[in-house]
């Protein structure tokens, strides 16, 4: 049984050891029951209480819920995952015709992540902060990659590119003549009654919310010194491959629904969870969700999230039922291994 005053400690002593800003964290047990804790201040500048329902950006946690989408998608008979991108979206890639659904979604399609290719001489995630007044639509994303040759041939290997979730974004929205905000809305947040996770269509949060911080440059590739305090960002740069809003609490509210087969048939569930190898050992990866191992041997199934001032991880341990959502106001700051931490030991004490 878990002692609420344990998780509380445990969380508030993680903070303190790594200095973090802020720390929310949702810990679920084996019966279903929640355990929000947050630790720290919203802002910086500022000593306002960081509370368990505050809206945080959580990065690439959003490729569950596009993966998810998907796969409601394809149980309503609205799009098979053998379908090609040229199929569905014509011309919009060179190699379109090769690429499927599927490969989109396991990061098995060879295509170079746009993120990381140059917009007028600096790199595209740079624009996530430095060009707040922009509108980048989707199209003008994939152009960026569009006449790459590709790495490799689709399905032959992994390797993780944002690109193909941006042109998931622009399929569901072609098929279903909605937006994306609208569909996830529909299928998935408003079912589960999500009130704080939303997909944003402005740059700026909505209240409450925590401030990002972050010792990363801008294109993420060096480290600062100086802390930065990030006030909002251009959410056109990472739209269905990352934007999504919400908070521990809701994204453990989502777990739940999706492992009790609330969401998804069983048949879905079992074709999400088809694990292949990944770029590191330790980790695999199935349609927009990974399945991690960890030094003692424990696996979880998930996905971490980075974005500039944040870090997010959600992650489900089969083994004993229960579930663990992080996200802290830092980032870079290492949060799989904070989670990690964090679940150890609280579960060596019950």
């Amino acid at each position: 049984m878990i002692d609420r005053i344990l998780v509380e400690d445990t969380v508030r002593s993680l903070r303190e050891r790594y200095q973090l800003p802020g720390i929310s964290v949702c810990l679920t047990d084996s019966t279903g029951e929640d355990f929000p804790v947050a630790a720290g201040v919203r802002h910086i500048a500022s000593d306002t209480k960081l509370e368990p329902d505050d809206h945080l950006r959580i990065g690439s946690i959003t490729k569950i819920f596009i993966s998810t989408l998907f796969l409601k998608l394809k149980d309503a008979g609205i799009v098979s995952f053998e379908q090609t991108v040229d199929s569905l979206l014509p011309g919009i890639l060179k190699d379109g015709i090769h690429i499927t659904i599927r490969q989109l979604l396991q990061h098995r399609s060879g295509l170079k992540d746009y993120i990381w290719m140059d917009v007028a001489g600096t790199k595209c995630i740079q624009h996530a902060v430095n060009s707040l007044q922009d509108v980048f639509p989707p199209q003008s994303l994939i152009r960026l990659v569009a006449n790459h040759d590709l790495e490799f041939e689709p399905g032959t290997e992994f390797n993780y590119s944002n690109t193909g979730y941006i042109l998931l974004g622009m399929i569901a929205e072609k098929l279903s003549g909605k937006s994306i905000e609208y569909l996830l809305n529909q299928w998935i947040f408003q079912p589960l009654h999500l009130e704080r996770t939303y997909f944003p269509i402005t740059n700026d949060l909505r209240k409450p919310y925590a401030t990002g911080c972050s010792r990363a440059t801008a294109d993420l590739t060096d480290f600062s010194d100086e802390i930065s305090e990030i006030m909002n960002l251009n959410i056109s740069i990472i739209w269905t491959a990352g934007a999504l809003i919400s908070n521990p609490i809701e994204i453990q509210t989502f777990m739940k629904a999706l492992f009790k087969g609330q969401l998804l048939t069983e048949e879905s569930l079992t074709d999400m969870m088809c694990f292949l190898e990944a770029d590191d050992p330790k980790h695999s990866y199935g349609l927009g969700i990974q399945q991690y191992t960890f030094e003692d041997g424990r696996q979880a199934i998930g996905h971490q999230g980075g974005i500039h001032g944040y870090e997010s991880v959600t992650l489900y341990y089969p083994d004993c039922e229960m579930s663990l959502t992080v996200i802290v106001n830092q980032m870079p700051i290492g949060v799989v291994a904070i989670a990690d931490q964090l679940f150890r030991e609280i579960t060596k004490r019950i």
